[in-house]
């Protein structure tokens, strides 16, 4: 801008205001007192709009505050973290556990890992497909045994149980022993197969480290798709920051 116009804005904001803001000395110009104190306020306003800016749109920076599912960070994301940081020791990763309730919002994360795909303004990339695989603790030994089910609404306990059963050909009474075991969540189910409580249903990225270290054992049965799936969303408006940039080349690079 030119001084000239510079000059303008001044006298027409001062005209505006019906107050003298700045005053001649020597050969340049200095804030009045009214200046001063229009100055001070209004840097404050200015400072409210940027951090309220950077909380709705996001600021570029290297720290990413990450919302996933605790079942899917302790059991696929975690197990894969120490790579990322050793690709990426510059970016600064914060994870949250998150639910299905839960909006996505800058508020709350930078990017959210949920099955919840295509939120408006939000960028989302499949991740992983999720599947059930019966797990069991080596104690239990083979069937029948106690089912542990994440199915507890009383009109649909154990449905998982019945739809993998009927997905694997297999008569549930030939594998059920006692009454249901009931758990709202698969880390829950996971923990509970895990110390010899029965066999459970879970995802096979949760049943893999359990499997690998010989505390779980794989039942028969084939996988059985759920048909929800794990999403990376970010707000098209952010995609482009470099740290997000970074995860959401890894994660795709890990998902594959």
């Amino acid at each position: 801008m030119t001084q000239s116009a510079v000059s303008h804005q001044i006298r027409r904001l001062s005209e505006e205001l019906g107050e003298r803001l700045v005053e001649r000395q020597g050969r340049g110009l200095v804030l009045t007192g009214t200046g001063h104190r229009l100055a001070s306020e209004l840097d404050r306003a200015f400072d409210l709009i940027e951090s309220s800016t950077a909380q709705v749109v996001g600021a570029a920076s290297g720290t990413v505050r990450l919302a996933v599912y605790g079942s899917f960070a302790s059991g696929w994301l975690i197990e894969r973290l120490p790579a990322f940081f050793v690709r990426h020791p510059d970016v600064d990763l914060q994870l949250i556990t998150v639910t299905d309730e839960d909006e996505p919002s800058d508020r709350l994360a930078d990017a959210f890992i949920t099955c919840t795909p295509s939120q408006r303004g939000y960028r989302s990339i499949l991740l992983k497909r999720e599947q059930l695989i019966a797990v069991a603790s080596p104690s239990i030994g083979s069937w029948p045994c106690p089912l542990i089910t994440t199915e507890v609404s009383p009109s649909s306990v154990g449905a998982d149980w019945i739809d993998f059963c009927r997905q694997n050909s297999l008569e549930l009474s030939a594998f059920q022993k006692e009454s249901w075991k009931l758990c709202t969540h698969y880390q829950l189910a996971f923990d509970m197969a895990r110390v010899g409580i029965g066999a459970a249903l879970i995802p096979d990225f949760l049943g893999e480290r359990g499997i690998a270290e010989g505390a779980l054992q794989r039942l028969s049965g084939e996988p059985m798709p759920t048909g929800l799936s794990y999403y990376l969303s970010i707000k098209f408006s952010r995609s482009q920051e470099p740290a997000l940039t970074s995860l959401t080349q890894w994660l795709r690079a890990a998902a594959r």
